[in-house]
């Protein structure tokens, strides 16, 4: 495979609503952001990581770990609904103003903060082999929550979100379904071009061994300090 570079975004702005100062609160004994910074450090595949921030504690902190952090990212890119996309291309536009140009951009969350050692490194083969535009980690999704058995409520009445009268009707009969779980998201820098982040020839990376957590609300850090403390009593190696 030849090399290719690329550049690690890891998003991590100071305002959170549903679980305050969340980047930098600790997880069995050390900042959430850290997991991820950690986890990129670890890959040999990816050319250089930065992290993309609006708060001074964080970006002192991702220093101390030799990773960059050479811009505060600006407050109309820091509010709630902010799109990951405007954040992924401000970073990029930083670089490209410094004459430096990705052949990919990977999307690092600190919210999912458990990954396999060998997820970033494997993922980005696969995106590169299968010649994709983009990729995202993916879960199965569970049967009973399965998409084509999905009701919507209008009027106070169920509807079926698919209409279709041929739908299955067992549950050997469905198709496999996945959502994307978080832990990473890869793009082509020439899809960004179309204000794409996730689009073209997709591919999904099918990873199962490490916990799903994706924290947004106080339940799922609690999920994430249940998850710790297994891992911990396995000595896994996803933190």
């Amino acid at each position: 495979m030849d090399a290719k570079t690329i550049l690690a975004i890891i998003p991590a702005r100071k305002g959170s609503k549903g679980v305050p100062g969340k980047n930098m609160k600790l997880l069995g004994g050390k900042p959430l952001i850290q997991y991820t910074i950690e986890s990129a450090l670890a890959s040999k595949l990816l050319t250089t990581i930065v992290v993309s921030s609006d708060c001074d504690e964080t970006i002192a902190f991702s220093k101390e770990w030799q990773v960059e952090a050479p811009f505060v990212r600006p407050a109309e890119l820091a509010a709630d609904h902010t799109p990951s996309l405007e954040v992924v291309k401000h970073a990029v536009q930083f670089y490209e103003e410094r004459k430096t140009r990705f052949d990919y951009i990977c999307l690092l969350q600190p919210t999912s903060p458990f990954r396999s050692e060998d997820l970033i490194d494997n993922a980005i083969q696969h995106l590169i082999e299968t010649d994709a535009d983009s990729l995202i980690s993916i879960r199965e999704i569970p049967e009973k929550h399965h998409p084509l058995w999905a009701f919507s409520i209008t009027d106070n009445f169920l509807q079926r979100v698919v209409q279709d009268k041929d739908l299955p009707t067992r549950r050997q009969d469905l198709p496999d379904s996945f959502s994307r779980d978080g832990k990473i998201y890869l793009v082509k820098s020439t899809l960004l071009d179309q204000d794409l982040l996730m689009g073209g020839k997709m591919v999904g990376y099918h990873d199962e061994k490490s916990p799903d957590t994706n924290i947004n609300v106080p339940e799922d850090w609690e999920l994430a300090e249940i998850f710790f403390e297994i891992c911990k009593k396995r000595q896994s190696s996803v933190f």
